[in-house]
Order: C-alpha cells, then structure tokens, then sequence
C-alpha cells in the first residue's frame, strides 16, 4: 500500500499552458469592452487582462494540484480531490473499464505520462486522470489494478497469449492506403468555405480569370502534384502516429501500443469488446488488405476514439488467423445470406437519384456564377449506379452459433462480428413500400458509447429477417 500522494508539480504549468489560447480570447473581450484610455489603450489593456488572467490560472491550477491525492494498492486506487468541497472516491479493479497511458511531446521529453483510469459510471465518475506522474509510476499503478499485479506478487510474470505488431514496409504500405489524404483535401474545403465571404469579390474575379486561362494540361499537372504531395504528408502522419504498433492478448485483456511524438498505452478489458469489424478502404480493398476495428462498452465521449483501432493495417487471408490468436471468441463466416434480387433496385436508387440531384445544382451553379470545367459534373453520375449495384450485392449476414456478421458497403466495405450477448436490441423496420416488397431493415444496437451505436441492414428477405430475430430471441 502506498502513501497519499501528489501529482508532478510541473502540472501546474502545463494545465496554465492548456488554457492560455482561452486566456488569450477573453482578454481580447475584456480588452475590447474597456475604455480606449484605460491602461494606455487597446494593447495595454490586452496585456494587462492577458497577465491578471494568466496569475488567476497559476492560483487556481496551484490549488487543484495542492488539494489532489492518490494512493494505490492491490486492485484499487483512492483519490483525494477538492479546493473547497471536498471528495473521495474508491476505484476497485472490477470497476475498471480500462487503463490508458499516454505521453505528448512536452511529457515525454519531461519523463511525465497521462494515466487515464476508465469506469462503468457517467459523467465525472467514469473516468479518473492522473496527468503528470513519471513512466515508473504509471507503470505501478497499472499493475496495480491488472491481474499482473497479483501475479508478480506471487513471484509470476504474466506473458501474453499473443502478439502481433505492425512495423516495416508494412507500416508504409498501412499509410499509403489510409486515404488521409481525402481528410486534408475535406479540411481545406471546409477552411475556403468559411474564409471565402470575407474575400473581395474582385480578387475572386481575378482568380477565376486566372484559372481559366491556365491550359487544361497544365492545370491538371498543379492538381497531380498537390494530390501526391498531400498523399506522401498523410502517410509520414500515418506513420508516426502509428509506428510501433503492437496488440498483446493477455488472459483478461488486450493491450495496444503505438507513436512516435505521441505514445500511447491501451487496455482494454475483453468484457467490455461488443463487436469486431473488418474495414476494407477504396483503395485497400484491390490490394486485399483491411482494418480491424473493435466497439468498446461504456467509457467517456471520447472512448470510441481511443480504441477503435485493433490493427491499423491487415491482409484479409491472415484475418482468420489473427482472430484465432488474439480474438478466439470471434470468426469470419463460412457463407452467408444476401440481400434479395427484387432490392436491387431500391439500392440503385438510392444512390443514383441523391447524386443526379447534386449534379444538377452543381451545374446551375457553375453556369450561375461562370465557374469553368462545371460540365465535369457530369462524370459524378458514372459512379452512382455501380457504387447502388455493389452495396446491393454487399449487403448480406450470416448466423455462425452465437455469432451474428452482417455485411456492407458505404463507400468501403465492412463485416461486423457480434456476438448475441452483445446486442442491445434488434428491430426489424419497414416503410409502406418496403412491405409492398416484403423487405425490412435489420436495426442491431450496440452498447458502444455512451450514446449507443447502431448498425443497419436494408432491404433484407423479409423471412431472412425474421429469422435473425428469431436467432436473438433464443439467446
């Protein structure tokens, strides 16, 4: 058992540093609200708020850290918190959803890590953040409140059932399939359409004139080599962020570790797994490669983030493989049951009528505003009947014991194994012209976040789905 304890006095500083663009806006409000003579005008009285805020942050972050304990010992952890109105809490280890441990840049170069404890409660009780204590501590506390921590007491060392690790030509390739490149090209978009009214219209008027006089050639090489450019800045990101990564199985748990500028420790308890899915991208599906994801019960809002990745990268014929060794409890289907041939139709519609609508406005609106190259709008229809043909013939499940795997494509392509322990709820959702088809929707809820997740099927046999609920109702 240890002593009552206090974080890293460093803490202080670095929770001052995380409020100071905050700071830095409500000293422009309180700056801007004052008299022009006050404090000998504008900037004088923004530094002046700037510094009163900054000494307020130091005094109150001061307090927190003097009035915040810890201690530990085998399987709980006691804290000690509060400035005015004091509290206790008690976190046993069959309370523990899971055990994170994080380092950013500034941590690591200052021998300091985030240990983030996860619980079954809500709000401010489902999770505890101890954000400056050294490797070693971290460490000890972990083992603590994993089963390790009995065994070394015992003298043991616990060894992991499995191991896989993502490293090499294997990471690159990870990166180059990511399509993270697609994200950059979304930010910038949504970054133009912010700024874009705020820019004179006769500086847009010149750029356009500009573009349009560009040979198409030429033009088309500028947007080669901003897309390649882009491509190779995702897949170094993708690389740092990713390199290192390995998943351990032990008895009770997985543990993920990966990055570079920022390491990242994850535990994650095998009861809280609701769903493994297979993830195959556009442009990793040719090259038969997949991400396997895992949905995590309970948690904080930002859970889903943390742990959805189970394995960055993967070749689909080893997929069999690595569920047998780190995830037994879960198999890829031997066969399955697709949608019927009379939905075909629903789904090409689907797909085809939204896109022809955003093609028409596109084109009013290049037409509107003499937007050049705007016919091109039109080879957005090429895709939409082939992308409804193939969810179409995607979109299948397959019973395997107490096993469900349903299957389908957004843009990419997914299999989710869930077991029948861990749906929430199943419906079966049919609008007039569904029941004229004799079609229904699979809706299956999952304790995924603390908002749920829900993953649907359309369009389904009406008799294929009754027995799907069927199979749920036996369990």
């Amino acid at each position: 058992m240890s002593e009552y304890r206090r974080q890293h006095p460093l803490l202080v500083l670095l929770d001052t540093g995380r409020g100071l663009i905050s700071n830095i806006g409500v000293a422009l409000v309180i700056a801007v609200s004052l008299p022009s003579s006050t404090f000998g005008g504008f900037v004088g009285a923004f530094i002046v708020a700037l510094l009163a805020l900054f000494a307020l942050s130091i005094v109150y972050n001061g307090l927190r850290w003097r009035f915040f304990f810890y201690r530990y010992e085998e399987g709980m952890v006691h804290i000690r918190q509060g400035i005015l109105f004091k509290r206790e809490r008690t976190i046993r280890r069959e309370r523990v959803q899971s055990i994170n441990v994080y380092a950013n840049v500034v941590q690591q170069a200052l021998g300091l890590r985030t240990l983030q404890i996860k619980t079954a409660g809500v709000g401010v009780d489902a999770e505890v953040n101890l954000r400056a204590v050294s490797k070693e501590e971290a460490e000890r506390i972990r083992q603590h409140l994993n089963k390790e921590g009995e065994a070394r007491e015992g003298g043991l060392e616990e060894v992991a059932k499995a191991l896989r690790a993502l490293q090499g030509r294997d990471l690159w390739l990870a990166g180059l399939t990511s399509g993270r490149f697609m994200a950059l090209f979304s930010v910038a978009a949504v970054a133009l359409s912010q700024v874009i009214d705020y820019i004179p219209q006769t500086l847009i008027d010149q750029a356009l004139a500009r573009i349009t006089g560009v040979p198409l050639l030429l033009g088309l090489g500028i947007v080669l080599a901003l897309f390649f450019a882009t491509w190779a800045l995702s897949t170094v990101v993708f690389a740092l962020q990713f390199a290192n990564f390995t998943v351990r199985r032990f008895e009770d748990r997985l543990e993920l570790d990966w990055g570079v500028i920022k390491r990242s420790h994850v535990t994650v308890r095998l009861h809280r797994l609701q769903a493994v899915v297979v993830q195959q991208g556009l442009l990793r599906q040719p090259l038969g490669l997949c991400t396997l994801l895992v949905e995590v019960a309970g948690g904080g809002a930002k859970e889903h983030e943390k742990v959805s990745v189970l394995y960055p990268m993967l070749r689909m014929r080893e997929v069999e493989g690595f569920l047998r060794d780190l995830l037994p409890e879960y198999r890829l289907p031997s066969g399955a049951t697709r949608a019927p041939e009379r939905a075909r139709r629903r789904y090409l519609f689907r797909s085809t009528v939204p896109m022809a609508l955003l093609v028409a406005v596109l084109l009013v609106a290049s037409y509107h505003w003499n937007v050049p190259y705007g016919g091109a709008a039109l080879l957005l229809l090429v895709p939409a009947p082939l992308l409804g043909r193939s969810r179409h013939s995607n979109a299948k499940f397959s019973i395997d014991g107490d096993q469900l795997t349903i299957g389908f494509r957004s843009l990419g392509l997914y299999q989710v194994l869930i077991g029948r322990e861990h749906v929430q709820s199943l419906s079966l959702l049919a609008n007039p012209f569904q029941r004229l088809g004799r079609l229904r929707t699979l809706s299956i809820s999952l304790l995924s976040s603390p908002a749920g997740k829900a993953y649907a099927l359309k369009d389904l046999d009406a008799s294929d789905a009754w027995a799907v609920r069927e199979w749920y109702s036996m369990g």
